[in-house]
Formats: structure tokens, C-alpha cells, sequence
């Protein structure tokens, strides 16, 4: 239902800007051309992360600005396409998306801008994925990930540097440098999570896994039968018996997470809750990726090194 209504939404947006019938990038293979541009360049993102990645690979770049798409309070999962989101587009010149499963509204918008010459740039091209928690599907989540963002800031700056060959070298030494800050701030949480005293966890969200796995923590179980859908009373159920049976101590959450469900959750069995920032809404900032995960490394450190007797 939720799918149908966006694509109804979506329908009228697009005849409201008056486009549809164009062969953007966005329609085809996603690449776009890497024809190399002078003067202004323009960057949309999708997702908060992907701002924050962007805006350091381009800091001190004359001309280089970074454009996010959606409001900064709306979060991806509940995101309905405006004509003048769709208006942005037309005025890009490249855009960083997602392109596995969280930002599946960007290519019809794309296609409804009229923007023939947008370059997508698809941040997971190169990413190892795994499958989420619940079927078949790819986790999406790969940005809540310290070293999928170095990596994927590298991918970032080296489309850009096709885009401006003249700007390549700094969009390269600003993406080590960015990368170089993410990696000291995970190493020091690592330094610490080698001495975990809790080793498995379970989530109510799905989007955790590939953060779970870097610091070497096992993740038990998911909470939300998918991204968004609340559980319903036997999911709930379930969860509650495996937590019990293998006497998980620590469910990590998302900030906006049905706060009775997480209670039901918590007072039978007697888990503890830790706050994990999904990094999806807020103020844009060149900072705002760096500083979140540095709180969520820290909230883990809490989690399973200091706070478990």
C-alpha cells in the first residue's frame, strides 16, 4: 500500500513538472556521461551521509556545491517527491544515490527533470552487500559503515575528478584526509570493543549489520520484519523467546522506534536499550556523519564494554 501510494504521488509530481518522456541518465544505465565540465559544479545526495561524504571531498573546490534533494527532517523511508525537489535536479550536474533499495524514488525523478546530462554516481557500485536480516534482499544500509563511507568517499571523488580533471588530485587528497579522520575514530573504538564483555546483540532495525560487523559483534536477531513495517504481535513474540533462550542483554534501537513496543520488549526480558543513530534527518553538515558515528561508536563502547558488569 505504502509503495502504490507513492507511485500514484509520484505520478502527479511528474506531470505537474510537466517532464516524463526524456532519456535522462537517470533512466538508463545510471552512469551518465563523465564528459569533463568547467566552471559551477552542482552534487546532489539522497542520503545524510552522502552529504557529509561529499561536502569533504569537495571542501575548497571553487565552484563545487553540494545539494541535498530531500527536506533535512524527512528520512528516505517516508519521502514523498515535491516539483520543486524534482526542480534540483534539473540544475545538477551529478548526484550521489544509494541505488540498491533506499532511495528508489530518485531514478523516476531523475527521469521526470528533464536533465539529460546528470552523471549518477551509484556509491555501492563497488560495495560487498549482504542480505538483510529478512529474505532475499540486499541490506541498503552500507553509509552506516566506517569503512564503507572511506571507501565510498574514494568512489566519490574519483567520478568527481572525471567531472573536473583539473580538481582530481584535491578531490583525491580531500577523500584520504576525510578518510584518514573516519578511520581514527574507528580504530579507537575498536581499541576498546576488542575488550567487549558482550559479544551478540539484537536490533530493532536492520540497518546496524555492516557497523556489527566491523567491531567483530554478532548480531542475534532483528526486531522489524523490514525497514519501516512494524512487528506484529507473534514477530514480537518470537523475538521476545529468542532473546530469552539466548540471554541477550543489549537490544540496540533507532531513535523513532514505537516506544510501547520497545517497552514490551525490554520488561520481559529484562534487555537493555542503546540508541544508535541511523543518520537519516537533521541539519546537513560536513560534520554531521563524522559526529554521529562517533557517538554511535561511543554508545557501543557503553554497551558492551562499560556499562555489562
Amino acid at each position: 500500500m505504502k509503495r502504490r501510494s507513492f507511485l500514484c504521488i509520484l505520478a502527479l509530481v511528474i506531470a505537474a513538472c510537466g517532464h516524463g518522456s526524456g532519456t535522462g541518465s537517470g533512466s538508463g544505465s545510471g552512469s551518465g556521461s563523465t564528459t569533463p565540465t568547467a566552471g559551477p559544479l552542482r552534487i546532489g545526495v539522497t542520503l545524510h551521509p552522502y552529504y557529509s561524504w561529499t561536502a569533504n571531498v569537495v571542501a575548497g573546490i571553487a565552484g563545487a556545491e553540494v545539494v541535498p534533494v530531500l527536506p533535512g527532517e524527512i528520512d528516505a523511508g517516508n519521502y514523498q517527491p515535491s516539483p520543486d525537489d524534482i526542480a534540483k535536479l534539473a540544475k545538477l550536474d551529478a548526484i550521489v544515490i544509494n541505488g540498491i533499495g533506499h532511495d528508489d524514488f530518485i531514478r523516476p525523478m531523475i527521469k521526470a527533470s528533464g536533465n539529460d546530462h546528470l552523471v549518477v554516481i551509484e556509491v555501492n557500485a563497488e560495495t560487498p552487500l549482504v542480505k538483510g536480516a529478512h529474505g532475499d534482499a540486499v541490506n541498503s544500509h552500507t553509509f552506516l559503515s566506517f569503512e564503507n563511507a572511506i571507501a565510498q568517499s574514494k568512489l566519490i571523488a574519483k567520478k568527481l575528478g572525471q567531472l573536473r580533471p583539473g580538481d582530481a588530485a584535491a578531490f583525491s587528497t580531500n577523500a584520504r584526509a576525510y578518510g584518514d579522520k573516519l578511520r581514527a575514530i574507528e580504530t579507537a573504538a575498536a581499541t576498546q570493543l576488542a575488550h567487549a564483555k558482550i559479544k551478540r546483540v539484537v536490533t530493532v532495525h536492520d540497518g546496524y549489520t555492516y557497523l556489527l560487523q566491523e567491531f567483530g559483534i554478532e548480531l542475534a536477531g532483528v526486531v522489524q520484519p523490514a525497514h519501516g513495517l512494524t512487528p506484529s504481535a507473534k514477530e514480537l513474540a518470537d523475538m521476545i523467546e529468542l532473546v530469552k533462550a539466548q540471554h541477550i542483554t543489549v537490544v540496540l534501537s533507532e531513535e523513532d522506534f514505537p516506544a510501547k513496543l520497545l517497552a514490551t520488549l525490554t520488561d520481559a526480558t529484562g534487555a537493555k536499550v542503546y540508541i544508535i543513530s541511523h543518520v537519516a534527518v537533521g541539519t546537513y553538515s560536513p560534520s554531521e556523519f563524522e559526529t554521529a558515528m562517533a557517538a554511535n561508536a561511543a554508545t557501543l563502547v557503553k554497551a558492551l564494554v562499560t556499562d555489562p558488569p
